[in-house]
């Protein structure tokens, strides 16, 4: 084997996995865990389980080290003496190549910030304001349901006192560090051990503090490098997820996120985060279509935009606010590039109550905390509602927020009520005003005119309304039968919210883009 000295680390995408192989083979990768959970929620083959071209693969360790690969991205962590353009000239399945710059200590700031301050104990506030006591009441606390929590870190959490139920009835079923490939994650940072108290914490007495899903079963990876910022940990993240994948987790947290590196070459822009470009994303995309729920924290950096992969088109994005559900100053806002609202729902992330790896309760503030409490409240849901898909989750619990009918960029859909959730789900709850989407809407992007194509309904009103929920004058409309247009001309650049309202109480909607 090639010595690592002098080598450099790279990611080499490749251009095809050869020969199809029969899903028997790519069956032998998963768990029966991970094969229930497919039927459960029929989930079909595709090219992303086929393992890579083994051939390929040989011939790469002729010049380098195969540190770690990825069967949903169809690419190799590599380390070689060679350069990108040696590679790419001696090896024609190579599709391009990712260089990652080694680095020493990094001065970019991580998502999480920290102040202290000092029954469900000290989380009362944070579990009563999503009404998810009315789920544990009903005895959903998460029983049965697989959640991983990837993070940069678990120092000390099987030390911790507020943890011992989780590792007394043996419940953390997966351990790994895909930083350094090793299965010990209880060091490097403290913040996944926080980030996992607002799940699974769990004590009695005088310093009570119950979590969002006390009784699931947990797994723990890490991914991120926590002394730097590189490209390589959107790549480790989705080898956690692909694990997630094989080992057959149903519901995943990452409390992570990605604009800026230590080389500004590889920095994100805004245009990157339209849901499937960055790598991250494609990863949180492929995991929903195995059937696996993703929560994200939408970054730390209000007002600025989201990070990634809380852009990813199948990912649940959260944004923070405080006990009383106003706007936290530090949530990053939506939408993403290409329109999607985002966040997409929020909860208790300033001054949110966590474990520390030191073993006491303190107050914290950051999109980190409040998406493991929408984690492990959507666990619960899952585990009241088993046979619904990722999607039919993640639309109850949106429908059952305060803002579903007026989303806007700071707080998305708003606060949900998870007993709403569960009675959309179940069939008990109807919603006054459902959201039909049954109607064309062109051109989009415009500049100017958009036409409303909108068959046999009589309508009320028609609104725009802008990314911060305020309603936008419309200086024309003009009729044409079953179409109309709407004079957007004088309107400011940007995204909006076309919302039509029927007679029958229906509410039409739509994004709209204007642009030069």
């Amino acid at each position: 084997m090639p010595s690592l000295f002098g080598q450099k680390t790279m990611i080499l995408f490749l251009k095809d996995k050869g020969d199809a192989q029969s899903n028997i083979e790519w069956n032998f990768f998963l768990s029966e865990r991970s094969l229930e959970r497919r039927a459960k929620k029929n989930i079909t083959f595709d090219e992303r389980d086929q393992p890579l071209n083994s051939v390929y693969l040989q011939q790469l360790r002729i010049d380098g080290v195969i540190l770690n690969t990825s069967k949903w991205l169809n690419a190799v962590k590599y380390s070689s003496e060679l350069t990108a353009p040696e590679l790419l000239d001696k090896y024609p399945f190579i599709e391009r190549v990712q260089v990652v710059k080694a680095f020493g200590t990094s001065n970019i700031t991580k998502d999480v910030l920290l102040e202290k301050a000092i029954d469900y104990g000290t989380a009362k506030d944070q579990i009563k304001q999503l009404n998810l006591d009315c789920l544990h009441a009903e005895g959903y606390t998460g029983n049965g349901v697989y959640l991983a929590v990837i993070d940069a870190g678990f120092t000390n959490m099987d030390n911790v006192s507020y943890f011992d139920s989780l590792y007394a009835n043996n419940r953390v079923l997966d351990t790994y560090d895909f930083v350094s490939n090793s299965t010990d994650v209880y060091g490097n940072s403290g913040h996944g051990t926080m980030v996992s108290s607002c799940i699974v914490g769990e004590k009695h007495g005088a310093d009570n503090y119950i979590g969002a899903a006390k009784d699931v079963d947990i797994a723990l990876y890490r991914s991120e490098k926590g002394d730097t910022e590189s490209i390589i940990e959107e790549f480790d993240l989705v080898l956690a997820l692909e694990r997630c994948d094989s080992v057959g987790v149903d519901i995943a947290n990452i409390s992570l996120g990605y604009i800026d590196f230590d080389d500004s070459l590889d920095n994100h822009v805004y245009a990157d985060f339209d849901g499937e470009t960055t790598v991250a994303a494609l990863g949180v995309n492929a995991a929903a279509s195995k059937g696996i729920a993703v929560i994200v924290s939408a970054g730390n950096s209000g007002p600025d935009y989201i990070s990634t992969p809380c852009d990813a088109d199948s990912a649940f994005c959260v944004g923070a606010v405080d006990s009383l559900g106003a706007y936290a100053f530090f949530s990053s806002v939506g939408p993403s590039a290409d329109g999607q609202v985002k966040p997409d729902v929020v909860a208790t992330g300033f001054l949110a109550y966590v474990v520390t790896p030191s073993d006491i309760v303190e107050q914290a503030n950051g999109t980190s905390f409040s998406s493991p409490i929408m984690c492990g409240a959507a666990a619960c849901l899952i585990e009241a509602n088993p046979s619904s898909s990722v999607m039919e989750i993640f639309d109850a619990i949106r429908e059952s927020a305060d803002q579903y009918l007026n989303p806007d960029s700071l707080k998305g859909y708003g606060l949900p009520d998870f007993c709403l959730a569960h009675g959309i789900l179940n069939g008990s709850v109807s919603i006054s005003e459902k959201v039909k989407n049954d109607f064309e809407l062109f051109p989009n992007p415009t500049s100017d005119f958009i036409t409303v194509k909108l068959m046999a309904q009589k309508i009320l009103s028609v609104e725009l309304i802008n990314e911060l929920g305020q309603r936008v004058n419309i200086p024309r409309k003009i009729e044409m039968g079953e179409y109309f247009r709407v004079d957007l001309s004088y309107v400011a650049k940007g995204i909006y919210t076309l919302r039509i309202d029927l007679v029958d109480g229906s509410l039409l909607h739509k994004k709209v883009l204007l642009q030069d």
